[in-house]
């Protein structure tokens, strides 16, 4: 079953994925919303350039998609098991699906619902946006700031399967760059060892991003660095304690203004993602022998603020 267009299926209402739908409306290309509930679904986004984007106020019901159909879950990891087992049924032409989220964990997620051969994708954003109320009551997105997207299937390189370049030429083309590294495991990687200091600090401090390089967090920003590389290092990945931390320091200063996902969240009392950031650390760390008590102390904060 192939349709003639292919659309793109967008699972939940948070920001990213309605940054996704509005590219896909400046586009003109298909797409479909999943919301998870019914509440703030954003009626619109407010572009880059000030512009604004109506957004399809149809909430589709899920059906048997296409094979050139493109699944896109932009959502957080505790959220994917009940979101791939309610899609299952609806995949039996193998749809590309595409991860995106922060932290990690969804890779092993996918493959124990779908199997281990299952056309995925795996994606990191850095494009900025943020969930707002206007005058009226109605919900809205604001394109924060531009930034790219990074994809790939896992263990395969730049050797996509053209089902799978169709879908990423499908995600360009709706919000634009994507960019295929050599090896999106490690790019993945990359984003966590900067989520791994900037959120969990950020939430238990309660400072924007630019704060994170105050002096007052240089040890356990340091310290945190050291055992990401420690951990990372020992999982087969290469990194370098120095450049990591410059790297976390370049993307603070970058997204100075911003608050993160994890301060969001447990400012409106959300559960926080910690578990996929800071915990997949200690997790594998686990696995490894290894000691990483900075990683477990955030671990143990960010859960105590969500009693």
């Amino acid at each position: 079953m192939t349709s003639i267009n292919p659309t793109l299926h967008i699972v939940g209402a948070g920001a990213i994925g309605s940054l996704l739908a509005a590219g896909a409306q400046r586009q003109h290309l298909a797409y479909q919303r999943y919301p998870r509930t019914m509440a703030n679904i954003p009626h619109y986004a407010t572009w880059i350039d000030n512009s604004k984007v109506p957004l399809s106020m149809h909430t589709a019901q899920a059906n048997v998609l296409a094979k050139n159909d493109v699944l896109v879950l932009p959502l957080k990891v505790y959220q994917l098991e009940s979101a791939l087992s309610y899609w299952r049924p609806y995949l039996v032409h193998s749809p590309a699906l595409v991860l995106l989220h922060n932290g990690m964990g969804g890779w092993e997620i996918a493959q124990q619902i779908l199997g281990p051969h299952y056309p995925l994708l795996l994606a990191t954003t850095s494009h900025g946006a943020f969930k707002q109320i206007d005058d009226k009551g109605k919900a809205f997105i604001t394109y924060s700031g531009q930034g790219s997207t990074q994809i790939g299937a896992p263990n395969k390189g730049n050797r996509l399967s053209p089902p799978l370049s169709d879908a990423i030429n499908l995600l360009h083309n709706a919000l634009p760059p994507v960019s295929t590294p050599d090896n999106i495991v490690h790019a993945l990687w990359q984003k966590l060892s900067v989520n791994m200091v900037i959120n969990p600090l950020t939430a238990l401090n309660h400072i924007q991003n630019k704060h994170i390089l105050d002096s007052q967090f240089s040890d356990v920003r340091r310290a945190l660095c050291k055992e990401f590389v420690d951990v990372a290092n020992a999982c087969g990945l290469v990194f370098n304690e120095t450049k990591v931390h410059e790297h976390v320091l370049a993307v603070a200063k970058a997204t100075g203004e911003n608050y993160s996902s994890m301060h969001q969240d447990v400012l409106h009392g959300r559960p926080t993602e910690i578990g996929a950031i800071n915990g997949y650390i200690v997790e594998m760390a686990k696995k490894k022998g290894i000691h990483v008590p900075v990683n477990t102390l955030m671990v143990e904060r960010i859960k105590a603020l969500n009693l």
